[in-house]
């Protein structure tokens, strides 16, 4: 899943590979990597030093291993990359609306005509289950999502 990370050190490429096991690893890609200063005070003296660091979105792909992986990742990076934010939007969108889909499942009984809600009630709650379902259009889905205030 998307991370937003910080760190004292520079990745020193856009990827790492790691977690070589029976054959598989996990390939971590760095993206939108930004150095930051952070200023120091130290409380003995009062002096203020600045520090370097540095903020990025990590993503983690899971892969088989092989030798020539790295090499792999180097000749097509950018395809790489764009592999490891596409499966990883579609899992974390997955997740956003399994949740939104269980927030509507547990109002779908303020719909029912029998319902002993009042008619402006069962409006608030139309209005909220629209909300809900127009979650996927929000800018920044899945990431930044605005969850909807239940009635």
């Amino acid at each position: 899943m998307k991370q937003k990370t910080y760190s004292d050190i520079l990745p020193e490429k856009g990827y790492d590979i790691e977690g070589i096991e029976n054959g598989k690893c996990t390939v971590l890609f760095f993206d939108n990597i930004q150095e930051e200063n952070q200023e120091n005070i130290d409380p003995e003296n009062e002096e203020i030093s600045e520090k370097k660091t540095y903020s990025y979105d990590l993503y983690a792909l899971e892969v088989s291993y092989r030798e020539n992986l790295a090499e792999e990742i180097e000749d097509n990076f950018g395809s790489w990359l764009d592999k490891a934010k596409e499966i990883d939007y579609n899992e974390v969108a997955v997740e956003v609306r399994k949740k939104r889909d269980e927030l509507l499942a547990c109002t779908d009984w303020t719909q029912m005509q029998d319902t002993a809600l009042s008619q402006q009630k069962q409006q608030a709650y139309r209005v909220y289950r629209q909300a809900l379902r127009d979650i996927p259009e929000q800018v920044g889905f899945p990431y930044e999502v605005e969850w909807p205030e239940n009635v």
